[in-house]
């Protein structure tokens, strides 16, 4: 997987940063996070054509974290890409997104397929799991957990020793077993098991009890870090994360990688952020727009 940091902003933009958008590059997906303000010129930055996009999931509908839909459904549309794009957000935004869906006129050559959540799973397939579960803040928010399933893979090396290609590897693949060059080859033997991965997405939200059953053994953990403890009373009046609270989340749940975004316009160096979770969970990235993260 690739994460691609295309903004890291909170409610206000700033010179160097754009509000919230996230692409994940995922099985053959590509995913877009929260397109806030800006998104559909931040893809162009990066070099990302806006046309992989397969899905979108918008936590909450906080401007900072939507106002770049319209803009980005429209392009889609203007592009004609082949596939129906598929859209989560919160049941209780429904109008929100309708009026960001028609927030213009243009001509819609396209298909969307609108999915208003509750907290629960959303999809499960023999591939991977998709879930979503409810956030802490002022508004209705759901936090996402992707999940790929461990999967058979062939292994190359043990493909190449026989000199297995093309059609071989095929009929392999369908009927579990092959006599080749006077072996007796079975898939099993020649495949291995891949491990789950997951990722886990977690904007915008205080510190709760839905947390840690999100972020739990995941991968990659992209988590808003809007204050810095030193501000915790406004934190808490918000309803936002601090970087130490998402840095004590990620030590205490297994979590492999923490990735902290969407900072207040207050802190215009974000080394101050580095220093803040150093000793508390080291393998921390302080996402800058368009850093690329994989895992």
């Amino acid at each position: 997987m690739k994460l691609h940091i295309l903004g890291t902003a909170a409610q206000l933009p700033t010179k160097s940063r754009s509000q919230n958008a996230y692409f994940l590059e995922w099985m053959e997906e590509g995913i877009l996070f929260d397109p806030g303000e800006g998104a559909q010129r931040q893809f162009t930055l990066a070099g990302i054509s806006p046309g992989r996009i397969r899905r979108i999931f918008i936590s909450h509908f906080h401007g900072d974290h939507c106002l770049g839909l319209p803009g980005i459904l429209q392009r889609l549309s203007l592009m004609e890409v082949p596939q129906t794009v598929k859209i989560y957000f919160p049941e209780e935004g429904a109008d929100f997104f309708h009026a960001l869906e028609n927030a213009s006129q243009y001509t819609r050559r396209i298909e969307f397929e609108v999915h208003p959540l509750k907290a629960g799973l959303v999809e499960e397939t023999g591939t991977h799991r998709i879930e979503c579960v409810s956030l802490d803040h002022s508004t209705p928010v759901l936090g996402y957990r992707l999940t790929l399933l461990p999967q058979e893979r062939f292994d190359p090396d043990q493909l190449a020793r026989y000199g297995l290609e093309g059609p071989a590897v095929g009929e392999l693949e369908q009927k579990g077993s092959l006599d080749w060059k006077g072996e007796h080859l079975t898939r099993e033997a020649l495949s291995y098991r891949t491990k789950e991965k997951v990722f886990a997405y977690v904007l915008d939200t205080g510190a709760c009890e839905a947390v840690p059953g999100l972020v739990r053994n995941a991968d990659c953990v992209l988590m808003e870090a809007t204050y810095l403890e030193s501000e915790q009373v406004l934190a808490d009046a918000f309803r936002h994360m601090t970087a130490e609270q998402a840095a004590r989340y990620a030590r205490d749940n297994g979590v492999q990688k923490l990735v902290l975004t969407h900072y207040s316009e207050r802190y215009k160096d974000l080394n101050i952020y580095q220093k803040a979770v150093e000793n508390i969970f080291k393998n921390t990235h302080i996402a800058q727009d368009f850093d690329e993260i994989e895992f």
